[in-house]
């Protein structure tokens, strides 16, 4: 009787750690696939700076969550300098923010210069 009470409990125990595998899994893969980036960090606004002879787009981003974001690379497309034929698409620029804390508001500047008379627009912000 003992094997069989053994064999009982553990079938449910394995079915018990299933459910609870599942279950996680389905919690994370949904956290994971959530757009949270689009409802947590806010592009507060943008300008250009000169800093030693270079331009760059500067501005700011806010945590608006309760989450802190590792790596935070917020994305601007540059137009096409007018009258050029040589272009086909826009310039992409990035810029990067680590370890933005919940609530906290984060200063960017990008990694590469711009033309100083280039006009740009915000993209996107991508964040993990």
């Amino acid at each position: 009787m003992t094997k069989v009470a053994a064999a009982i409990f553990g079938l449910i125990a394995f079915l018990a750690l299933r459910e609870f595998l599942q279950h996680q899994y389905r919690t994370v893969m949904t956290s994971a696939t959530t757009d949270r980036v689009a409802k947590c960090l806010t592009m507060l606004g943008s300008t250009t700076r000169e800093q030693d002879g270079f331009t760059y787009i500067v501005g700011s981003v806010r945590n608006n969550c309760e989450q802190k974001f590792g790596s935070v690379t917020v994305v601007f497309k540059v137009d096409p300098p007018s009258g050029s034929t040589g272009y086909r698409s826009d310039a992409i620029v990035y810029a990067y923010s680590r370890d933005v804390q919940p609530h906290e508001t984060r200063q960017f500047k990008t990694m590469f210069q711009i033309s100083k008379n280039a006009t740009y627009r915000f993209d996107s912000i991508k964040a993990f």
